[in-house]
């Protein structure tokens, strides 16, 4: 057969499904090339990561299968291709191996199915399993790209960060790791690992997780301003919750990462409010996402945090705090200003 295959959001990050269907077919002899307007195919794969992205039409084959959790979460791959070896030449750009060792999420509360923001314990499971050795995916690469959602929620977390301290790579979690499973024995086995910088994640405002942080802040794992924390905001949170966080993970030197959920639906990929959002969105809803978006530039800035400590000192916020609508999306602008406020 004469095999398609197609990404159409994958512009900065190599396609795993893809990668792995494309291995699977080479193998068993098939023709297999990314997909051209211009060409025929028994087949084409068409695997979509995040939903919005726009898919070029596919006539120029016989059969077309589209997946990926942009498309829905039913469609998996068959266990003998999602056990296949990557194959790692459609993507000579890229330099390091890409996999998952783990499935899966224990943070039910966070599913969007239960009124949530997160996709995986819906897509992937609500227990964190063991589904990989690295020897499935990685091929002697100097690095290593996982795609773990919570690694260390899971029963073997032991032995994958055995496997990954062995390997000699140089790490690159991609998931928020969690920082309630971080004790004595997971700690020693990570400051065996060649890590850049190792990635938090506190989303719940409700639950304290301080003592965790301070923990791993003095663990050894990483210099603490080489640890980020992803701070989910615009969700379920107030400012001062938001705030909370934030310094609290200052006040033990880690590096604080502010997420905005639903950020590119008010603004734009250069941070400017899209048409039409006023028309949205209430009055309230844009102050707290501009509040957001002030903060995660602050927070963002480690001399700027440094010089200005105080986030009601921050200008932005300051001005906004002290009535200045410049803020406001040029429409509603406008609108308050002819009906005098």
């Amino acid at each position: 057969m004469k095999i398609g295959l197609l990404a159409p959001d994958s512009h900065n990050f190599p396609n795993l499904p893809i990668m792995k269907i494309s291995a699977f077919y080479k193998a068993a002899g098939n023709e297999v090339e990314w997909w051209r307007a211009d060409e025929e195919y028994d087949v084409v794969f068409c695997s979509v990561i995040f939903s919005g992205t726009e898919i070029p039409q596919i006539t120029n084959a016989k059969r077309v299968e589209y997946g990926g959790s942009g498309v829905n979460l039913e469609n998996v791959l068959r266990p003998e291709i999602e056990h296949s070896t990557p194959d790692y030449s459609i993507y000579p750009q890229y330099d390091f191996a890409v996999g998952f060792l783990t499935r899966g999420c224990p943070r039910l509360n966070h599913a969007q199915s239960r009124g949530g923001f997160c996709i995986t314990p819906d897509k992937d499971g609500c227990v964190s399993r063991k589904v990989a050795d690295l020897s499935e995916f990685w091929t002697g690469q100097k690095k290593i790209s996982l795609l773990d959602q919570n690694l260390l929620a899971c029963k073997d977390r032991i032995d994958l960060l055995n496997q990954l301290a062995a390997s000699g790579a140089e790490i690159d979690f991609k998931g928020g790791m969690d920082a309630r499973f971080v004790n004595e024995e997971v700690a020693a086995i990570l400051k065996k690992m060649r890590v850049r910088n190792y990635f938090f994640a506190w989303d719940d405002p409700k639950e304290d997780l301080s003592d965790r942080f301070g923990y791993i802040a003095s663990s050894g794992i990483k210099n603490p301003d080489r640890i980020g924390v992803y701070v989910l905001t615009n969700f379920w949170s107030t400012t001062e919750q938001d705030l909370h966080s934030v310094y609290t993970l200052r006040k033990f030197g880690l590096l604080p990462f502010v997420m905005i959920y639903d950020k590119q639906k008010f603004v734009d990929e250069h941070g400017k409010w899209r048409k039409g959002v006023e028309e949205r969105y209430s009055y309230e809803a844009l102050r707290h996402f501009k509040v957001c978006q002030y903060m995660q530039r602050w927070s963002a800035s480690r001399a700027l945090m440094k010089s200005c400590p105080d986030f009601a000192q921050y200008d932005m916020y300051r001005r906004m705090l002290e009535g200045d609508d410049r803020w406001l999306p040029p429409a509603l602008r406008k609108k308050r200003t002819a009906c005098g406020g």
